[in-house]
């Protein structure tokens, strides 16, 4: 089996597709163009192909569709035409894949198709912005709109569009191979095709085949099945086991149990204060509303994180959260699957867990998507608002007995623990596990370090460090990039205590000072600047990659229509680095180390600020 990553470029009188080898590094690149028709040459390679693979970005949605239609229909189409003809041809048809969206795929797929935005579940992202955040060295738009017809100056200019982006796929490969090996292990091991499904679809075709092997049921049927419910009054929905102490708290569960839903309405949210604190309900989980602040264990009190074993899949197994149409087969299926993992966990096989929990933890949220078998928005209803009162209801004996919450995040509870008291924190929690049938664990702190209740820094008495938002470290593929050096100085500062111009000053990565954007259709990328007194102004491509500088430009986007711009930064000149060059010092750049330094500032005021008035 040969790997290939690939990717095609179609204008009006234009077609180039460039494969590159990743176990040999060797380039095949086929065009058709008035002098030049490769499109032979291409349907033999593509006829090799069965038993490889080939690895694109997007592809599923756009270039197998092209290849497999060049596959399928050569020699009624392509067969000794001329190259004007099959551009046309080819042009048309990739315009009607991305503006009609009830046209019939193309199948026969002649090899094995990898979609590696699925894969990476990195839907609607650009694999420029991807690219920045692999931290490519060009991040290059398209240079020709598709609608303009190509002339021998341009193909230089396309050739080293295409193959930059080939290479950036390939590093995304690189990137995603362990995810891509622990795919085709599935695959085997089930005898389901999962090479280019993301985590989500992974579990949607195991757990189909799981069920449809334990019930007889076929998949096709399978995916007919249903349960709708126009209306689900909340009294169905709401556990006997769920009870509360406090007015305040008991005045929330009596509104929700008189709730109504209906179908297509917004999921219920609410925001309950409770001693001090506005805890949030909603699809998500439970969150409190979490200012910025700094806590540290001491001599006298213990920072105590107990987090719900499994709370979704075990609501669904203990209370029997089944979708009705499906019934006790499947709650039976899915203890097996738990089980399952654990075993495989125990055991250090670590892909079989991993595989296993990703099936498990899916299945909640599919209860509430009408396109999935699982559909039953009662199990949904259930799950989640169940869960979340079973937690309001851990808060509120902690704080009957003294004890201080301060953070409530989906699935654990952050507690000020007194020393003196830790026995009695202890028999709360276990009683509250007998009563509701979960399990927690407890992680210890020595410092916990927040901006809100998704970017904190948390240090285990261990010395384990646990980041979210802001602080991570490593680069998310599935976020955007915006100054991770911010990232990198807070977390020094917080960990280590380096104060933020150190690490600021003695980074030398120009692209850790970096922030990327994309603009959608409605805007253009303008740079502003003086040129002998007058205000003019380069437009730039729809994705830029850029720095503050002491010496740059005004970054805008202007709406096409109104006109209205809007300051990238406002009150700092930044530099655009879509195009690093390797050999420039980082002197060079004249980064504007004091604006960075200031942006870490603000973070770190407002945390300390608030530790000043905590303590």
């Amino acid at each position: 089996m040969n790997i290939y990553v690939y990717d095609i470029e179609v204008m009006i009188n234009y077609f180039a597709v460039i494969f590159k080898d990743v176990n040999t590094q060797q380039l095949f690149e086929f065009i058709v163009y008035k002098t030049r028709n490769d499109i032979s040459d291409l349907y033999q390679f593509l006829c090799y192909r069965r038993n490889d693979w080939l690895v694109g970005y997007n592809s599923f949605n756009y270039d197998d569709q092209i290849l497999t239609f060049i596959y399928n229909n050569y020699e009624r189409l392509f067969v000794n035409e001329f190259a004007e003809n099959i551009t046309a041809t080819l042009y048309a048809l990739s315009n009607d894949i991305i503006n009609n969206e009830t046209r019939q795929r193309e199948y026969a797929i002649p090899f094995q198709s990898v979609d590696l935005m699925k894969v990476g579940n990195l839907l609607h992202k650009s694999l420029k912005l991807v690219a920045v955040n692999l931290k490519w060295h060009k991040i290059q738009d398209l240079p020709l709109h598709h609608n303009v017809l190509v002339e021998d100056k341009d193909l230089s200019l396309l050739h080293e569009y295409n193959l930059n982006d080939v290479l950036i796929t390939e590093q995304l490969y690189i990137k995603l191979k362990d995810a891509l090996i622990l795919r085709w292990e599935i695959s085997q091991k089930y005898k389901i095709n999962v090479i280019s499904e993301s985590k989500s679809g992974v579990a949607n075709r195991l757990l189909e085949r799981l069920y449809s092997d334990k019930t007889g049921i076929p998949i096709k049927e399978l995916k007919q099945m249903r349960t709708h419910r126009p209306i689900i009054h909340f009294e169905n929905v709401v556990l006997p086991e769920i009870t509360f102490e406090t007015p305040e708290l008991k005045s929330i569960l009596f509104k929700i149990l008189r709730s109504v839903y209906y179908k297509d309405q917004p999921f219920i949210k609410r925001n309950i204060p409770f001693n001090g604190v506005i805890y949030k309900m909603g699809f998500g989980g439970l969150h409190s509303d979490d200012k910025p602040g700094f806590f540290e264990a001491n001599e006298t009190e213990d920072i105590i994180d107990c987090d719900i074993s499994s709370m979704y899949p075990t609501l669904i197994i203990n209370y029997n959260f089944v979708p009705a149409h499906l019934g006790s087969s499947f709650t039976t299926l899915y203890k097996e699957i738990r089980d399952r993992r654990l075993t495989a966990k125990h055991a250090g096989q670590m892909n079989e867990s991993d595989t296993l929990k990703i099936t498990i933890n899916s299945v909640f949220g599919k209860t509430g998507n009408e396109n999935h078998w699982l559909y039953d928005p009662l199990v949904t209803l259930r799950t989640t608002i169940n869960g979340q009162l079973f937690m309001l209801m851990l808060i509120e004996r902690l704080t009957l007995q003294g004890f201080k919450v301060i953070s409530a995040n989906t699935d654990g509870i952050i507690t000020i623990v007194p020393k003196d008291k830790r026995n009695l924190y202890n028999d709360i929690c276990q009683k509250w596990c007998e009563e509701t049938m979960f399990e927690l664990e407890f992680t210890e702190y020595k410092k916990y370090i927040r901006k809100d209740v998704n970017n904190y820094i948390a240090i285990t008495k261990s010395g384990k460090i646990k980041t979210k938002g802001e602080f991570v470290q490593s680069l998310d593929l599935e976020k955007g990039v915006d100054k991770p050096i911010v990232s990198m100085a807070l977390y020094e500062y917080f960990v280590n205590g380096i104060k933020p111009e150190i690490t600021i000053q003695n980074s030398k990565d120009i692209l850790d000072f970096c922030t990327a954007k994309k603009i959608d259709s409605k805007f253009e990328n303008y740079l502003f600047y003086i040129d002998d007194f007058e205000l003019k102004r380069t437009k730039l491509q729809d994705t830029v990659r850029f720095y503050v500088s002491k010496r740059g430009d005004q970054l805008y986007k202007v709406d096409k229509k109104f006109g209205e711009k809007i300051n990238y930064c406002v009150g700092y000149n930044v530099k655009i680095l879509n195009d690093l060059n390797k050999s420039t010092s980082f002197d060079e750049y004249d980064v504007n180390l004091s604006y960075y330094i200031a942006e870490c500032y603000k973070v770190i005021n407002q945390i300390e600020d608030k530790q000043l008035k905590l303590f």
